[in-house]
């Protein structure tokens, strides 16, 4: 789950979206705080507020009626257990239809009364696509900014709240994941701790393995160096190196050079896919099939637990074993939900959010299923639950297990103790300690307005866009297109960006610290 979630935010990246709708006047505030029923002069209330929801979905999108059965259960724990007049519209898109569908909707103004959004808070924001939220932190909000704490921040931009972000262990462990029979009396594997220490392990193992390769793709690279070098990217162009608040271009660290420097090296020395950036396949595809007998991944797992998901869920028979090269930073996550401009009733959408991070029954629905289609209770008190019966994760009518790291709780993981589930690598407490023990960069909570600069933002995304992949799958020789890069973005206006960003920073610093 936390993978396949890390995979996903490493391709996100600014890109252009159609022509801003401007914002609907905010609607007033007249609902009472919080999700409670509160008493008051007047009575109660009975018409229903619908508000809709697209959820993101990493795997295969459930039926309609078996969405519609979730949405039911919701519906009817809302009304009439919290005495909300609230309904859930509740639709499930995959993760790719997001980043293409949605943004139309948005533009047309058809899209959902909350918005997700992964990685593109700052896009959406500056598109006119969102509702300020400030209104209702200290009220149908207050429970989730209260459990959130600074993590709010993430969801700030020029001082006003836009994106309630996920609560959830954003910081990973990156390991290197490996088949055990090709390195049980090949090579040490406690002495790989980093990437270069992974370097002499992979020389060792394709010299016994000549026709095997150990490492499916190459673009995490730099991300794992930006933890050994302190690299914080900020507005995905710009970053911070150290405790420094100065910007600098990302492309430009010494992070992002090495990481193409080794990028093209382990190409050459087979290492890893020689399909490069052609590759289409997933990381679990290539994997857990035996294609390639490691991987680099993310997870918020310790190796023992990692290791063991690997062994149980490959489908070639293989005992895996893993290493960690880096822990993650702490990070400004731009990753959360926010209310769009054209929610009729903003406090009914906030209300909803508060539920999606602090009622139980909610979070669990949408993550798991209605109880009776998609798992059963195994015992009165609620300690056990599995699958009905005949099904498995793969056949049961809804399921998005992999949609719990992009909104609400993350930590609630194991809300269903589903007793013959694969373990999906992330492990709660974990999580948490690993978040506890991350670096966190001097602009951590900053994100900046790209408003000023859009135009710049729009020639450098393409040009990104044409060199990055190439460059960071180690397909060409970064020695000969490395420099065109630079100039490229330069020509682009990429200093132009950072220096916007680094105004507003210099602000954010007063104000904040």
């Amino acid at each position: 789950m936390k993978k396949k979630l890390a995979l996903v935010l490493s391709i996100v990246m600014i890109f252009s979206l159609l022509a801003a709708c401007g914002p609907k006047e905010e609607a007033k505030n007249s609902q009472p705080p919080d999700n409670q029923n509160q008493e008051t002069n007047n009575p109660p209330s009975t018409e229903i507020t619908h508000v809709s929801l697209e959820l993101i979905s990493l795997s295969v999108i459930p039926s309609l009626e078996a969405t519609k059965k979730v949405e039911n259960d919701i519906n009817d724990y809302i009304q009439n257990t919290l005495g909300e007049n609230i309904a859930l519209d509740l639709s499930v898109v995959n993760v790719s239809d997001f980043f293409t569908t949605v943004p139309m909707e948005l533009a047309g103004g058809t899209g959902p009364d909350l918005v997700m959004m992964l990685g593109n808070l700052s896009n959406f924001q500056s598109q006119g696509y969102l509702l300020p939220l400030d209104d209702y932190l200290d009220n149908e909000l207050k429970p989730t900014v209260e459990l959130l704490g600074n993590i709010m921040g993430s969801g700030k931009i020029a001082g006003h709240t836009y994106m309630v972000p996920r609560y959830f262990g954003t910081v990973l462990d990156w390991k290197f994941i490996y088949d055990t029979a090709y390195t049980d009396g090949v090579y040490d594997m406690t002495k790989v701790h980093d990437m270069a220490s992974l370097e002499e392990c992979l020389e060792a193992l394709k010299a016994k393995w000549p026709n095997e390769r150990f490492l499916v793709y190459n673009d995490q690279f730099d991300d794992i160096l930006n933890y050994t070098y302190d690299v914080s990217i900020i507005g995905t162009y710009a970053a911070t190196v150290g405790e420094s608040t100065t910007l600098v271009n990302y492309y430009e660290t010494d992070a992002f050079k090495e990481a193409i420097e080794m990028a093209y090296r382990f190409r050459q020395k087979g290492y890893s896919d020689p399909e490069g950036s052609a590759n289409t396949l997933s990381h679990d595809a290539v994997i857990m099939a035996g294609t390639s007998k490691g991987v680099i991944m993310g997870h918020s797992a310790d190796c023992a637990g990692t290791a063991d998901m690997f062994t149980k869920r490959n489908t070639y028979g293989a005992t895996f074993g893993a290493v960690t090269l880096e822990i993650g930073d702490l990070y400004t996550d731009n990753t959360g939900i926010g209310i769009s401009y054209t929610c009729k009733n903003p406090s009914a959408a906030a209300k909803f959010i508060n539920m999606l991070y602090c009622d139980e029954f909610v979070w669990t629905a949408l993550i798991y299923g209605a109880e009776g289609q998609d798992y059963v209770w195994l015992d009165d008190a609620h300690t056990q639950a599995d699958y009905p019966e005949g099904l498995d994760a793969n056949t049961i009518p809804y399921n998005c297990l992999y949609s719990c790291g992009i909104i609400g709780n993350g930590f609630r993981t194991g809300s269903i103790p589903m007793v013959s589930a694969t373990s999906s690598g992330s492990d709660p407490e974990y999580g948490m300690k690993l978040m506890n023990q991350a670096w966190c960069p001097p602009l951590y909570g900053f994100t900046p307005d790209p408003s000023k600069v859009s135009n710049e933002i729009a020639a450098v995304s393409n040009v990104v866009d044409q060199y990055l992949k190439p460059l960071t799958y180690g397909d060409v020789n970064p020695d000969e297109l490395y420099p065109q890069f630079i100039d490229a973005l330069k020509a682009a206006g990429i200093d132009n960006i950072i220096a916007d960003y680094q105004a507003q920073v210099d602000e954010w610093v007063k104000e904040n610290k």
